[in-house]
């Protein structure tokens, strides 16, 4: 089935987009917080299409089970007495049976490098820990669309990096995400970019041809992440030709 149409939000002709399978959008701006809490579909709205399915209160459900959210607000509220109980509850929702839980849940341990975890209380760790549990526990019920608030930036160097990886994995499995964030430098993570206040888009685009705009990003209250910075300095001084969006391969071009 083509999915060129797969997820689209239209609220007026200055607040709409539309996004296939394999995007990792990020959402930064004034406006964020309203889009989110539409997504979330607080407002009862009808401007969400998933799927070709325009979704409203009569579809709701269908909407739920393939749109995932992990929001910082929630990082400290848990439902199971372990971590494993955790990561379960949502799986147990949509009935799946116990012994295709734990192949489940064995599976996102083992990528994670959570199996340590499993038999401890989730209230008792630590924030990154908090996070990666609670992504997995959306990754396990198998959304289509994973929606991140604000919680990348609450992961340790090592853990980001695991789920960076993993994030990398579903997107390339045909699905969808949208990082809600404050953070410039989490454009990297992904391939589309768009810049909101409360009534429009006001700059969209690939992540690079975004970043490209360095005045208009200024001009909007945004720097430009550490990494894109000094690959312009050293394009500028014909050092590089084209950009390095990791620092570790601007810096293994240079040393060639």
């Amino acid at each position: 089935m083509n999915f060129s149409n797969y997820f689209t939000y239209n609220e007026s002709k200055e607040l709409s987009f539309c996004y296939p399978v394999n995007s990792f959008v990020t959402f930064m701006g004034s406006g964020k917080e309203k889009l989110l809490k539409n997504l979330l579909f607080y407002n009862k709205h009808e401007y969400i299409t998933l799927m070709y399915l325009k979704i409203n209160s009569k579809n709701i459900n269908k909407y739920r089970k393939n749109v995932a959210f992990v929001l910082n607000k929630h990082l400290n509220i848990f439902v199971g007495e372990t971590v494993g109980d955790e990561i379960a509850f949502g799986m147990e929702s949509l009935g799946k049976n116990k012994s295709e839980m734990e192949s489940i849940l064995g599976k996102y341990a083992k990528l994670f490098n959570i199996s340590h975890l499993l038999d401890k209380d989730p209230n008792c760790l630590g924030c990154s820990d908090k996070v990666m549990i609670k992504i997995v526990s959306a990754l396990v019920c198998e959304p289509k669309i994973l929606v991140l608030d604000e919680v990348l930036c609450e992961l340790d160097f090592k853990d980001r990096l695991v789920v960076l990886k993993n994030l990398k994995d579903f997107v390339d499995r045909d699905n969808i995400i949208f990082n809600f964030t404050n953070d410039v430098d989490e454009c990297l993570y992904g391939n589309e970019v768009v810049i909101l206040d409360d009534a429009k888009i006001l700059l969209s685009g690939k992540t690079i041809n975004v970043l490209n705009e360095d005045k208009l990003m200024k001009k909007l209250g945004f720097g430009l992440p550490f990494v894109v910075e000094v690959n312009k300095y050293l394009m500028d001084y014909g050092i590089v030709n084209h950009y390095y969006l990791d620092l570790e391969s601007l810096v293994d071009n240079i040393w060639k």
